[in-house]
Parts: C-alpha cells; sequence; structure tokens
C-alpha cells in the first residue's frame, strides 16, 4: 500500500512540474494555467508556492522559477549528504566499539 502511495505522489509531482517545463513557464509572461485534478496535485503546488518555486500572478496563472527550484533541490542533496554522513560515522563508531569489546 505504502508502495503505491509512494507512486502516486511521484505521479502528481511529475505531472505538475511537467506542465512547467513542457510550456517553458519559468517567467511571468510564460505562466500558465493550472487547475490541479487530484488532491494531491493541489498539495504539491501549494508546497512549491510556499517553498518559493511557484508564482501565482493576478489572473490566476503560474510560472515555474527554475533557479529557485534548482536551489531548493541542492539544499535537499547537501541535507541528504549529511544526513547518510553522520550515519557513516555513527556506523564506525558502533563499529569500532564491538570490536573494541571483542577483543576484551
Amino acid at each position: 500500500m505504502a508502495t503505491a502511495a509512494a507512486a502516486m505522489v511521484a505521479r502528481a509531482r511529475r505531472e505538475v512540474e511537467s506542465l512547467f517545463f513542457d510550456n517553458d513557464a519559468f517567467s511571468p509572461d510564460r505562466a500558465v494555467e493550472l487547475d490541479p485534478s487530484m488532491p494531491i496535485q493541489r498539495r504539491y503546488l501549494e508546497q512549491l508556492i510556499g517553498e518559493g518555486v511557484v508564482h501565482q500572478l493576478e489572473s490566476g496563472r503560474y510560472w515555474f522559477d527554475l533557479p529557485a527550484y534548482k536551489e531548493l533541490k541542492r539544499q535537499r542533496f547537501v541535507w541528504s549528504m549529511r544526513i547518510l554522513g553522520i550515519a557513516a560515522v555513527v556506523f564506525v563508531v558502533v563499529l569500532i566499539i564491538r570490536m573494541a569489546m571483542h577483543l576484551h
């Protein structure tokens, strides 16, 4: 069930992002109309707006801030690498402790 939910989320994200990428909607003058058909798409759009990646014009049209999106992806990658680094350090410390305990 969790796999199906993850697939639905991924699909909704692709569909929302594809609308902007397919229409080159990366500036206010290239803004597109967007009416998400699924609640999950609406939530993702609201998330992107909240993160400053998507901007809404008064006319109900939206545009995608590509530099902001790239920066957001870069920040997420950096945080992921930090978490992996911490996990690796914890693993090595646990391994060293276990080896030291085994020697005694």
